[in-house]
């Protein structure tokens, strides 16, 4: 079975018994219970692939925002159609647009109240912070993990320049660091890898401005000890085994499933 990790993060093992027994613990073993892992990066950092390899090993449902975002971009409605120029641009989605789609699925997932949830980029600003603050206090659930994956400016451009998905399932792979053994195919549906839209180098610039000034003051606001919450970075410029065993190591989810063994996957967001 190939290891490349589906762009759309959703539900590779997201049965709420899969999490009944394995609680997310802290440094000293105890349960904190049902608790929001956020993943928080510059775009290429490689948050979608820890994201979706957390998914998978553990059970543990990964609700990404740009998959949210890109599948609403597509509906044949006004709103799905300014998402897309706003997507192609590269620029920042209105903050209450995207609460709202993850704020729906963390109120209807099961899986959230039972045993977490993981976030793929989100929240990207200070103020999306501050709505998922509320509404997790309203669920009467605590206050989120944060994991921030930290890459070099000049590593992400040459992540971006090389990345390529699946036209049919979204699996990722890179020219660089991770080529599919099918040349222009994908491995797992023989689908055609194609760039994405907001991979351009125009677009890359404009994202990677666009999160050094809405999404570094986020990484500020959870650093805070008030905050309730717990915030840890990582050398994100590694190969993606190593950044799972340190994730896994500070979830405190090593040994749930028995399989310590992590592949090298393609970084891919």
């Amino acid at each position: 079975m190939s290891n490349r990790v589906l762009g759309c993060t959703g539900n590779m093992m997201t049965r709420a018994e899969n999490l009944k027994g394995h609680a997310i613990r802290n440094e000293t073993g105890e349960a904190m219970g049902p608790r929001i892992i956020i993943l928080l990066g510059a775009p290429g950092s490689g948050k979608g692939t820890q994201g979706a390899l957390l998914s998978a090993r553990y059970g543990v449902p990964t609700v990404s925002t740009g998959a949210l975002l890109r599948e609403e971009s597509k509906k044949n409605t006004p709103s799905g159609f300014r998402l897309r120029q706003t997507l192609a641009a590269g620029a920042l989605v209105d903050d209450q647009v995207v609460f709202e789609a993850v704020a729906a699925r963390i109120r209807t997932s099961s899986e959230a109240r039972d045993g977490g949830l993981i976030l793929d980029g989100f929240p990207r600003t200070v103020a999306q912070a501050r709505m998922l603050d509320r509404l997790l206090a309203s669920m009467g659930m605590a206050a989120p993990l944060v994991l921030h994956l930290d890459v070099p400016r000049e590593v992400l451009r040459t992540r971006l320049a090389g990345r390529r998905q699946c036209a049919t399932c979204g699996a990722v792979y890179n020219l660089r660091s991770g080529r599919s053994g099918r040349g222009s195919r994908c491995e797992i549906d023989g689908g055609a890898l194609v760039e994405r839209d907001d991979d351009s180098e125009g677009v890359v610039e404009r994202r990677l401005a666009a999160y050094e000034a809405e999404t570094l003051p986020v990484l500020e606001y959870y650093r805070w000890p008030e905050r309730g919450g717990c915030y840890r970075r990582l050398d994100g410029n590694r190969g993606p085994a190593e950044v799972t065993k340190e994730l896994c190591g500070i979830v405190g989810f090593l040994g749930a499933t028995g399989d310590d063994s992590v592949g090298d996957t393609a970084v891919a967001a």
